[in-house]
């Protein structure tokens, strides 16, 4: 193909990205909310690995946010100022229930071996919160460290995510996650441009803006605020082995940023916020008013942004030599040789997904790390095609997965294989979406079907009564049913709740089963 064919295809190319990158009318900001429904989903071999759920606060995601921010004056405070589809920043929120504290180290730097996760109070968030800018799950991911992510976890929870993208890259069981970019459901491949790591290794130095009266200096405490320094906002690992800009530091980006934890006494709610530039001439004002905005030069080190970080791939994408193309790995940044940076700045179409979760207080013998409770996008529970819906197609699903595997030593350890039920090795690390109910044991019991208020794998005339008493008094129904959450089996409309709206579909579901 002749040079100017070349620079044709590539000029048609971005102008297709910049269409599917930008918006019509910029909102200021996305948001997602999430009810109450943290979980403890331990990863230690055994499953019994100790936490205490009265002491050791579970994080529960309530709310996130994301969009671009103005602040009044960013060279003195990023954190005040006004949501703006204008604004120069982009915004990061993610409010939990509760107080909980930032991350302590838990040994996962050769710099700082320590293993203290309660070094800043009782109550730690650990995790990732993966963010797809061009909204291409195609482009970026992680290949290091994949077994921490949403995609790697979100099964653990019972069900796969309304999406169908993110459905069709979870891990179903542990054997997906295999470390090999080439092979499906491609639990490597995220989407994720950038990601902020919930890791005590990565926080610098800590500066304390409110303190509690007469409280502890070195403790997160009701009713303060912190900021937090350090390299906790990196670009998707995935990019490092092929983006080359910046000389000396290729790959990498991972600028020091400042985080802001405050939690409020009337909600007690926790807001974790994240500020940070969308372009360099942001980050010049954020050094101060006349501040002469750098060139971007793909390093992190100076004057560093988005628009930065983006150009970055764009560039290394495009002129890549031919064996790195030819390479796996490198289908992580191929899309971004198309797709222009400018037009993707608008954070409020970006889109998320979250795994967060507690640390082990003492080291696990099998080295594991964090408990993890709560996800983003939420799974249904017991729904296992990511329709949002109980159907009879999730429990054939089910009883496929066991005939498959039941009497595979590699799945089922019970030595029976005609029994209907896996018996899961090390079931905590060796998860599956299957276990509705987190036992280590994969059999029809775990079968959800919505409507089905008897629990008999049927839905007819003799679930009419259950659904009455759910709808009048749902303890006295969950005391008769084996302490079954009624919502489980009854919220037919997928609103996360069981109340008169979800009548009519289950009429529907009588009458038409």
């Amino acid at each position: 193909m002749r040079p100017y064919a070349r620079a044709a295809v590539r000029l048609v190319g971005s102008l297709i990205a910049a269409l599917a990158c930008s918006a019509p009318a910029a909102a200021q900001y996305a948001s997602w909310y999430d009810p109450s429904d943290s979980v403890v989903r331990r990863t230690d071999d055994d499953g019994n690995g100790w936490i205490n759920p009265q002491v050791q606060r579970l994080p529960d995601i309530r709310e996130m946010k994301v969009g671009r921010f103005a602040p009044n004056n960013p060279a003195t405070d990023l954190f005040a100022g006004g949501w703006n589809s204008a604004g120069a920043f982009l915004r990061f929120d993610l409010l939990t229930a509760g107080l909980v504290n930032p991350p302590g180290p838990v040994g996962q730097s050769d710099t700082l071996p320590e293993f203290e996760p309660l070094r800043y109070g009782p109550n730690p968030i650990f995790g990732w919160v993966e963010l797809d800018i061009d909204n291409n799950i195609n482009t970026g991911g992680e290949l290091e460290t994949p077994q921490y992510r949403y995609l790697a976890n979100v099964a653990r929870f019972g069900g796969l995510p309304d999406n169908p993208a993110l459905a069709a890259r979870s891990a179903v069981d542990a054997w997906n996650n295999d470390h090999n970019v080439g092979t499906p459901p491609f639990v490597d491949r995220s989407g994720e441009e950038f990601h902020i790591a919930f890791m005590g290794e990565r926080i610098n130095s800590v500066t304390v803006l409110v303190e509690k009266p007469a409280g502890n200096p070195a403790i997160f405490e009701a009713g303060e605020t912190w900021i937090i320094h350090g390299d906790l906002w990196h670009r998707a690992h995935g990019f490092e082995e092929f983006v080359y800009t910046c000389l000396g530091r290729e790959g990498q980006y991972m600028p020091q940023v400042r985080m802001r934890f405050a939690h409020d006494l009337t909600t007690d709610r926790t807001l974790i916020s994240l500020v940070y530039p969308l372009t360099n001439a942001a980050a010049a004002a954020q050094l101060g008013a006349g501040t002469p905005v750098e060139p971007e030069d793909g390093c992190d080190g100076n004057q560093n942004s988005i628009s930065e970080a983006l150009g970055d791939l764009q560039f290394s994408a495009t002129f890549a030599d031919p064996f790195d193309r030819g390479l796996p790995e490198f289908q992580l940044l191929a899309g971004w040789e198309f797709t222009s940076p400018t037009a993707c700045l608008n954070a409020a179409t970006w889109s998320c997904a979250a795994c967060c979760g507690t640390a082990y207080t003492t080291p696990q013998p099998d080295g594991a790390l964090y408990i993890w409770t709560d996800v983003w996008p939420n799974p249904r529970l017991g729904d296992f095609d990511g329709d949002d819906k109980l159907t009879t197609a999730d429990v054939t699903r089910l009883y496929d997965y066991i005939a498959a595997y039941d009497g595979d030593p590699n799945y089922d350890d019970d030595g029976n294989p005609t029994n209907s039920s896996l018996l899961l090795h090390q079931y905590a690390s060796n998860f599956c979406l299957y276990d509705t109910n987190y036992d280590g044991i994969v059999s029809p019991a775990d079968a959800l079907l919505g409507g089905d208020m008897e629990i008999d794998l049927h839905v007819d005339a003799n679930d009419i009564d259950d659904l009455v008493l759910a709808l009048l008094n749902p303890a006295a129904y969950s005391a008769s049913h084996g302490g079954v959450d009624p919502r489980i089996r009854g919220d037919l409309n997928g609103d996360g709740r069981l109340d008169g709206a979800d009548i009519n579909e289950f009429v529907q579901l009588i009458l038409c089963p």
